[in-house]
């Protein structure tokens, strides 16, 4: 699947995946009740999704392969409702 990309929808929890010098996350990874993790792209709702950290989520994007992870650009989000 290197580099194809197919629509999902999952269900997960935002957690961070990288930081910049002084500690604030950069970058976040979805971990997903499927037990699959999804590095989330670096553009414009991927940087939005960081203000959901440790929340759970329902992400629709598309996932493509890239270096053995799944990385998910993110269309849409939700914070899901318990």
């Amino acid at each position: 699947m290197e580099g194809q990309g197919k629509l999902v929808r999952i269900k997960g929890i935002i957690i961070p995946a990288d930081w910049d010098a002084e500690g604030n996350v950069t970058r976040a990874t979805i971990s997903a009740f499927n037990e699959e993790e999804y590095f989330v792209d670096e553009d414009k709702k991927g940087k939005e999704i960081l203000g959901l950290m440790q929340q759970e989520v329902e992400v629709l994007g598309t996932v493509r392969e890239e270096a053995g992870t799944n990385v998910i650009t993110v269309e849409e989000f939700q914070q899901s409702k318990r």
